[in-house]
């Protein structure tokens, strides 16, 4: 069982050390956006392939993550970690399974290409197109890839951002290239009088072994302090991709979840 208690005093201690961290790098910046989250579930049955679930399907996620536009670009820093029974399942530990966490970083920054900086002038269905490099590193199997291609950023109506990545893709498990889509929205409104938000990110990503993986995220967050400083709410995270023993691998994992920003 889920022990919340533990959940928001891990919360807490987590948000006091991550701010000093992060400052550093928020100040160069012309703009920045950092958060940390916490969200657990009791349906996330071990995903081999993510690194993720657990053998009894009790799971805390601990993120930081921090968003900052410069003259020529953006920057995306992230780091979860997972904490579980076995995370992983048996053969996603560096070392073996029996691993109580799991980690995974990602920086991925975003450089104007040459002449398309505000394309769209804020008007047009494209505002900004980028070449954008991701790296991926995680503990689980020592696993890391190397992204590259074109990124964009598009005017969706309610929708106050939208970013569609097309990238190839290097990883130390497949032999060959890969591809990569990655697609992010924020998307606030109001209920009422509350501020509320739904935010996701849709990652789907070829492989040798496991097929087409899909990886989708969906937030409905609702403000609870300061104009959505503290936003509480639910994660519904669904996967899936072929699993080489046979059959397919899918799981929907619903989470509680908060979200403190600096």
């Amino acid at each position: 069982m889920i022990n919340y208690k533990r959940f928001g005093y891990a919360f807490t201690a987590l948000a006091g050390s991550l701010a000093l961290m992060w400052g550093g790098i928020a100040h160069a910046e012309t703009f920045s956006s950092t958060n940390i989250q916490l969200f657990a579930t009791n349906k996330a049955k071990a995903d081999a392939l993510n690194g993720t679930g657990t053998v009894d399907e009790d799971l805390t996620v601990f993120r930081a993550e921090h968003f900052g536009g410069w003259e020529y670009g953006d920057n995306y820093f992230s780091m979860d970690i997972y904490h579980g029974a076995d995370v992983g399942g048996a053969g996603a530990g560096s070392f073996g399974g029996g691993a109580k966490q799991q980690s995974f970083f990602v920086y991925q920054p975003r450089l104007f290409l040459p002449g398309l900086k505000n394309i769209a002038d804020g008007t047009g269905f494209m505002r900004n197109a980028y070449f954008t490099y991701r790296r991926e590193q995680a503990s689980y199997g020592s696993f890391y890839a190397d992204n590259a291609g074109v990124s964009l950023d598009l005017a969706i109506p309610g929708v106050e951002f939208f970013e569609i990545d097309f990238m190839a893709r290097k990883t130390n498990v497949d032999d060959g290239t890969e591809w990569m889509t990655r697609i992010v929205w924020l998307a606030p409104f109001k209920l009422g009088q509350v501020g509320a938000h739904f935010d996701g990110l849709v990652l789907v990503k070829s492989t040798d072994n496991f097929g087409t993986s899909v990886m989708a995220q969906a937030d409905l967050l609702f403000d609870v302090w300061r104009q959505g400083r503290l936003q509480a709410g639910v994660r519904l995270e669904h996967a899936q991709y072929d699993d080489p023993q046979g059959g397919d691998y899918r799981r929907t994992s619903p989470y509680l979840m908060a979200k403190l920003y600096f």
